[in-house]
């Protein structure tokens, strides 16, 4: 299985930090964001998404490596 790598900085800007992101996974956009992972996550499988990806914006602007 290969791995993918997405550049997914353009769809966190303007998203406060420490908020937490649910991202589609095959459109690469933003469904939901905000303090509460839980909410933000469920906003997200309402929309549809089946696994969409959580990520926590950080408090500071650092290079992060997955």
């Amino acid at each position: 299985m290969a791995a993918t790598v997405a550049d997914i900085f353009e769809l966190l800007k303007g998203i406060p930090p420490g908020a937490w992101v649910a991202i589609s996974e095959r459109q690469h956009k933003t469904l939901a964001y905000g303090v509460d992972a839980q909410a933000v996550l469920n906003e997200a499988l309402q929309k549809g998404e089946k696994l969409p990806l959580m990520v926590r914006v950080p408090d500071q602007n650092l290079a992060m490596f997955f």
